[in-house]
């Protein structure tokens, strides 16, 4: 994944970036009926139907799920077809280039050529806020869709200054995925706590000649999201609700002295300072680590075909809060479809959708009526875990400059995770650009 500039820029506005690759995926089902009257919630253009194009980062779904279901949309509905636009499989790329296509649509009020629009895009959760703040999404309207539906949690990832920006799509939360075979051998059950961790992949890790605790420290999102949860679990905070910086100097050291310390003794791998999901998924399912942190689409990739560690390993709560994670889908502004493209995200979010999702690629469902499916808690014991990490999942911020935000605090710390010695000068170099990130500078 890219990592992000030495030096990051400030703006008023987000910059665009240049394009890149997520694992991020959509999936549908065949469409209910045809929806009359409907109305998007900024009341502005007309509800029009016709076809409209959809995008979302590159479909990388065991089988390619969205594709599939995107073609049955388009079976169904001749008149309405939909033209998926895969974007990258970078997290940080799709924004940049949903965010510059967005901003190429203001040209229309200039005279100049119009590009064509996104109607319907995948946003992910921190991006909500700026989306919104920037005018990029148009607000939902309450009968929109059946937001009484979904989890508590994820409605609140759509929720900007009162009004709702999207709908849910796909769950996301960090889980624990451990050896059970070398856990049941020392009769340990998995840790709850973070000392728990490190005690156990200090001794039982080396013991099964395992790697004790692989994890996402790449300069990237990845970056700040486990030391967010560090300093969740110690107490502290980044922002707060209204998207102002709250840490200290000395709440960001207490959260990032256990990572900093846990690379010094060698129980996190120091080369997982350049790890991402897919780098720590690989170390783990080469049955190489005792621990792991990883999102919920590794489940079921760590339990197919031939994997190595198929049938021995288990998941659990993290041993400290989780960020919530996830994608919902957003209207564009200048979408002149809205009857067709609210359809359609109706048909994405639908129940079957949803199920069709978390079956085939993992993705965990947003609808409150699938964690209470026994066929699906019969298939997928996990399901269970998954609401839990979801129900108790923490915000990273509803700041519209999350983003700089984000980047400040990778610029400013990532190194200090593989220097030796103090790192005081960053962490006070971090406090002011934190501040500076959140006033949009």
């Amino acid at each position: 994944m890219e990592t992000a500039p030495s030096a990051p820029a400030r703006p008023s506005r987000p910059p665009r970036r240049s394009p890149g690759a997520v694992i991020g995926a959509l999936g549908v089902v065949l469409a209910a009926a045809i929806l009359a009257g409907c109305s998007s919630g900024d009341g502005t253009a007309a509800l029009g139907t016709g076809p409209i194009v959809f995008a979302d980062g590159r479909d990388t779904s065991r089988g390619s799920q969205i594709k599939r279901l995107v073609a049955r949309w388009n079976d169904a509905n001749p008149g309405e077809r939909v033209e998926m636009v895969e974007l990258s499989e970078s997290t940080t790329d799709v924004r940049a280039q949903a965010v510059a296509r967005a901003q190429d649509a203001e040209a229309t009020a200039t005279g100049e050529p119009a590009p064509v629009c996104y109607d319907v895009m995948t946003v992910d959760v921190i991006w909500t806020a700026e989306y919104a703040h920037w005018g990029y999404i148009v607000p939902l309207g309450q009968d929109d869709f059946d937001h009484e539906a979904f989890l508590g949690r994820t409605i609140d990832s759509v929720r900007y200054k009162g009004r709702l920006w999207g709908m849910p799509l796909r769950s996301d939360v960090g889980l624990l995925y451990y050896r059970a075979d070398a856990l049941n051998a020392a009769n340990t059950p998995p840790p709850r706590t973070w000392e728990e961790m490190r005690q156990q992949a200090r001794t039982i890790a080396p013991a099964n000649g395992l790697r004790g605790y692989v994890t996402q420290l790449d300069r990237y999102e990845g970056f700040t999201v486990n030391t967010l949860e560090s300093i969740w679990d110690s107490g502290g905070e980044l922002l707060s609700r209204d998207g102002g910086v709250v840490a200290t100097k000395d709440t960001i050291r207490k959260g990032f002295d256990r990572l900093y310390q846990g690379v010094q003794e060698g129980w996190i791998p120091r080369d997982t300072t350049g790890f991402n999901e897919e780098r720590a998924r690989g170390a783990f399912q080469d049955g190489r680590a005792l621990f792991m942190r990883n999102w919920t689409y590794a489940y079921e990739l760590l339990n197919a075909g031939d994997s190595p560690v198929k049938g021995r390993f288990g998941v659990a709560p993290l041993p400290t809060p989780s960020a919530l994670g996830g994608w919902n889908l957003a209207l564009s502004k200048c979408s002149k479809r809205r009857g067709t493209a609210l359809r359609f995200m109706r048909y994405l979010t639908s129940e079957e959708s949803e199920r069709t999702l978390f079956a085939y690629a993992g993705f965990a469902p947003s609808r409150k009526a699938l964690y209470e499916d026994a066929a699906l808690q019969r298939a997928h014991p996990h399901l269970g875990v998954i609401r839990q990490g979801i129900e108790g999942s923490r915000d990273r911020g509803t700041s519209p400059y999350y983003d700089q935000i984000s980047s400040a605090f990778q610029a400013d710390l990532h190194q200090a995770l593989t220097r030796p010695g103090g790192y005081d000068a960053e962490l006070t170099r971090l406090t002011d650009d934190l501040r500076r990130a959140a006033d949009g500078r």
